[in-house]
């Protein structure tokens, strides 16, 4: 066994597939067959039910999955004996939704790359509760999730801010206010959203649950800034992190739409796994994210409150 193998399959975990797996990785699909191939020799069982293009673990390969985690850390604390400043190497692992990505991370990571030019970082945009999934299977080595406070034996959990969350419609929408006038009705607004497992739309659709309010219908739509689009359009209505919608608000684009009763707290939060060896790389990027998050401005709060 060698440790390249015990990459393609953690890889394989990660993409959920072969195909896929060689590409992250730069291999043809044959040797990543090759490399899972030699482990099963070893072991004497195979670790992947092969089911058309989709691969699962085994229970060996679950049994197995931990052991690799092991031994990846170990390899890299071994890479980055020497490893100093800007001859920091090895590879970070984050997974952000596109909210925080666009609108909070960018500075966080241009400081770093600065920093550490060396390092080679992945990003993967999910939804909060994939990017928990993420840290937890290993598959990430840091997340950003926007939801209510995190609570998780497994979890180290920093939370950044406060992050209001605003339902927003063009000037001209006939809905000034989403009052108990509404209750048990249904609105003739379209409700534009963003994937299901998005902490904030849950939020909102249990308001409106809650409220037996039923808008007109649902319009999915695969990122923010088409929502906004969509909304400054006059298309509907969509409930949305105040950070992303500011702007459009201070210049007159959207309005809010206050919702009596409020909604639940959502908090911008950095997670990783309590088992998780913290390299030099990413000791470093939580130092950088803490310390930004502590100068982010509170002006979108301010807007809110006028």
């Amino acid at each position: 066994m060698e440790i390249r193998h015990f990459v393609t399959f953690r890889k394989v975990i990660e993409t959920g597939s072969f195909t896929l797996a060689a590409e992250h990785l730069g291999y043809t699909q044959s040797t990543v067959t090759s490399h899972i191939q030699a482990l099963e020799e070893h072991l004497g069982a195979p670790l992947f039910d092969r089911m058309g293009r989709k691969v699962r673990l085994t229970d060996v390969g679950k049994n197995l999955l931990p052991y690799t985690q092991e031994i990846l850390d170990t390899y890299g604390k071994i890479e980055s004996i020497t490893s100093d400043g800007e001859d920091m190497r090895g590879e970070l692992k984050i997974a952000a939704p596109e909210s925080l990505t666009v609108y909070r991370l960018e500075p966080i990571l241009r400081e770093y790359r600065k920093k550490f030019p060396h390092v080679n970082i992945s990003l993967n945009n999910a939804t909060c509760s994939d990017n928990k999934r993420a840290i937890l299977n290993g598959s990430a080595d840091i997340a950003f999730v926007m939801m209510p406070q995190l609570q998780d034996s497994e979890l180290i959990v920093h939370s950044l801010l406060d992050e209001p969350i605003v339902l927003v419609g063009s000037p001209d929408c006939s809905l000034n206010n989403l009052d108990n006038s509404y209750e048990n009705q249904k609105i003739s607004e379209c409700l534009i959203a963003n994937e299901k497992e998005c902490s904030y739309r849950t939020m909102f659709e249990e308001y409106l649950r809650e409220r037996g309010i039923v808008p007109s219908q649902t319009m999915e739509l695969w990122s923010i800034e088409a929502m906004k689009r969509c909304v400054m359009s006059g298309l509907g209505i969509a409930c949305l992190p105040l950070m992303t919608v500011n702007d459009e608000i201070k210049e007159g684009r959207l309005k809010i739409i206050p919702c009596v009763g409020g909604f639940k707290q959502i908090f911008s939060q950095v997670v990783y796994h309590k088992s998780k060896w913290i390299s030099p790389a990413l000791s470093m990027f939580i130092d950088i994210t803490l310390k930004h998050a502590r100068d982010w401005s509170c002006a979108e709060t301010t807007c809110y409150s006028e």
